[in-house]
């Protein structure tokens, strides 16, 4: 097996420091957005937190004395990294771009401001119409048999991840827009298996919506099923 030559090493070298610097500069970019966070909204983010999701009237207990600062730290890197999101993206073509060629550099960038609307749109999504509903009904149907009292740690984890994975699955669009790309799937192919993708989505909806009523549910399988129709417009018009 032929060793790597000195220039070969050396190039090695001289990506890994560039991502090194990339990955701290999009560090950076999430912690300075955090920072900001914290001293902007630090005292009022867990108080509107509590009052807009949970029922009036739910426990929130602290099981110990640093977990409120904690909880505070932990949704402000949640804002934070929304915040840097761009800043992100742009990290990583600019590590991509010496290896990309000129149509692949022009899609890059039309990418980047895409992702983050559509990011945007999932957080939007997230705050207003899924986790609302789902957070009261479900603390509603632990009353039957006991008295719900959350930990706030685990409470405000539990709303940053629903919101960051709703807001990737908001993705979707680009995800299945590089799929073309690579001619793994084609757009009509998926146009002539409509019917089964709506079949797949509404049970989606219905598995990952805790509402025992039909409303929630069905907004949140239209609500895929028009990020599904984005993601066709996306495969044609986007490459």
């Amino acid at each position: 097996m032929k060793e790597p030559d000195k220039a070969e090493m050396q190039e090695l070298v001289e990506n890994l420091k560039e991502l090194r610097n990339r990955f701290a500069v999009a560090i950076l970019a999430v912690g300075l957005a955090s920072i900001i966070v914290v001293f902007v909204f630090g005292s009022r983010i867990i108080p509107f937190m509590i009052h807009y999701f949970l029922p009036k009237g739910t426990k929130v207990i602290a099981l110990s004395p640093i977990e409120y600062i904690y909880s505070i730290f932990l949704i402000s890197v949640v804002i934070g990294i929304y915040v840097a999101t761009p800043v992100i993206i742009y990290e990583i073509f600019k590590f991509a771009e010496p290896g990309l060629y000129p149509n692949e550099k022009n899609l890059f960038v039309r990418i980047v401001p895409s992702s983050f609307i559509l990011l945007t749109m999932g957080l939007l999504f997230s705050f207003f119409v899924v986790i609302p509903p789902s957070t009261k009904f479900l603390v509603f149907y632990t009353q039957e048999t006991a008295e719900p009292m959350l930990v706030l740690s685990r409470f405000v984890s539990a709303i940053g991840v629903m919101i960051l994975s709703i807001g990737m699955i908001f993705q979707l669009p680009l995800v299945i827009a590089f799929l073309v790309k690579a001619k793994l799937v084609t757009v009509s192919w998926l146009k002539h298996r409509r019917r089964y993708m709506y079949a797949i989505l509404l049970a989606i909806g219905f598995f990952f919506s805790p509402d025992p009523t039909p409303i929630t549910p069905m907004i949140i399988a239209l609500t895929l099923v028009f990020i599904f129709e984005l993601s066709l417009i996306f495969a044609e018009h986007l490459l």
